[in-house]
C-alpha cells in the first residue's frame, strides 16, 4: 500500500536526518512519520471495523440487517477517503470505486442469510419457546464462537470474543423440556446455518479467482466447458413452441426439470475451506 511506503521512507529520512545532527531537518522528518505513523494506525484501525461489519449479529445476539451494514461500511469508507486526501495518495485504479459498486451485493447476504435461517427454524418441530431460545440467543451464540474458530488475527479474535461475551448479557435461559437428543439436534442445525453464512467468494471461484478470469480466456474451449455447453443448449434453451431441443427430439419420451430449477434443488453445502498446514519451527 502506499501509505505502508510513506511509512518506512519518512522513517528512513528521519533516521538519516539524524546523523546529520540539523535540528530543523529533524523536526521536519519527525512531523512527517508522525503524520504517517498516525494515518497507517487509522486505517490499521479502520480496516479491523471492516471484521465486525459483515456480520449476521451485532452487540451480541442483536439481529443486523442491510441496510445498517450498508452505513457502515460507507462510513468505513469514507475514513479511508480521508486518509487518501490527508496523505495525497492517488487511488489511480479507482479501487475505492470499485469497491463502493459492490456494497450492495456484498451486503445482501445478510438478509439472505436471516430468510435461510427462519426458514429453517420453522420447519423444525419443537415449541415456540424452544425456537424463541434458538434464533434469539443459542444461534447467534454458535455464530460467533464460529467467527472466531475460522480467524486466526489475535486481534480480530478478542474483538469476536468481545461479540460472543455480549450474548450472556443478553443471556436467555434454556428451556427445560430440551432434553439430550433434542439439544444434539439443535446443535447440528446452529452448525449448519454458521456454515451457509460465507463473506469470502473463494469457495465458488478457486484459488485464483478462476471464475473471475473467466471472460478473458481466450484459448477455446475445453472438454468439460463443452459438455457444459451442450447440456445448456439441449435442455435450457426454449423455442418459439416452448420446448427446448431434447423435448422436440425425444417428443414424449422425455420430460425435463428446468436446470436452475434442478440445481436449487439438489446442490449440497459448498465445500469447506481447505486447512492451512501450520508449520512449525524451533526458535
Amino acid at each position: 500500500m502506499a501509505l505502508a511506503s510513506k511509512l518506512r521512507f519518512s522513517k528512513r529520512h528521519l533516521e538519516k536526518s539524524k546523523q546529520s545532527s540539523n535540528a530543523e531537518q529533524i523536526e521536519i522528518y519527525e512531523q512527517d512519520y508522525a503524520h504517517n505513523q498516525f494515518f497507517a494506525d487509522f486505517y490499521a484501525e479502520t480496516m479491523n471495523n471492516f471484521t465486525l461489519i459483515l456480520h449476521p449479529y451485532y452487540e451480541g445476539n442483536k439481529s443486523n440487517d442491510s441496510k445498517k451494514v450498508q452505513e457502515d461500511i460507507k462510513d468505513e469508507i469514507s475514513k479511508i477517503k480521508d486518509i487518501i486526501s490527508q496523505c495525497n495518495i492517488k487511488d489511480k485504479y479507482n479501487l475505492l470505486a470499485k469497491a463502493e459498486n459492490q456494497i450492495t451485493d456484498l451486503v445482501s447476504i445478510i438478509d439472505q442469510w436471516h430468510q435461510i435461517t427462519d426458514s429453517h427454524i420453522e420447519d423444525l418441530s419443537i415449541s415456540i419457546e424452544i425456537k424463541n431460545w434458538f434464533r434469539n440467543y443459542y444461534l447467534p451464540k454458535k455464530y460467533w464462537q464460529s467467527a472466531i474458530n475460522k480467524t486466526k488475527y489475535k486481534l480480530t479474535k478478542v474483538r469476536l470474543r468481545e461479540e460472543l461475551s455480549k450474548c450472556n448479557v443478553y443471556k436467555i435461559d434454556k428451556p427445560k423440556d430440551i432434553n439430550k437428543e433434542l439439544s444434539d439436534k439443535l446443535k447440528l442445525k446452529a452448525e449448519e446455518l454458521c456454515r451457509k453464512f460465507q463473506r469470502t467468494s473463494s469457495q465458488v471461484e478457486g484459488r485464483n479467482g478462476y471464475l473471475s478470469m473467466i471472460n478473458h480466456n481466450q484459448r477455446g474451449f475445453d472438454e468439460n466447458r463443452l459438455k457444459v455447453l451442450t447440456v445448456v443448449h439441449n435442455f435450457d434453451i426454449y423455442g418459439m413452441d416452448g420446448k427446448t431441443p431434447a423435448e422436440r427430439l425425444f417428443g414424449d419420451k422425455i420430460k425435463h426439470d428446468k436446470i436452475i430449477d434442478y440445481l436449487i434443488q439438489n446442490f449440497g453445502d459448498l465445500a469447506l475451506p481447505r486447512k492451512r498446514i501450520i508449520q512449525v519451527t524451533d526458535n
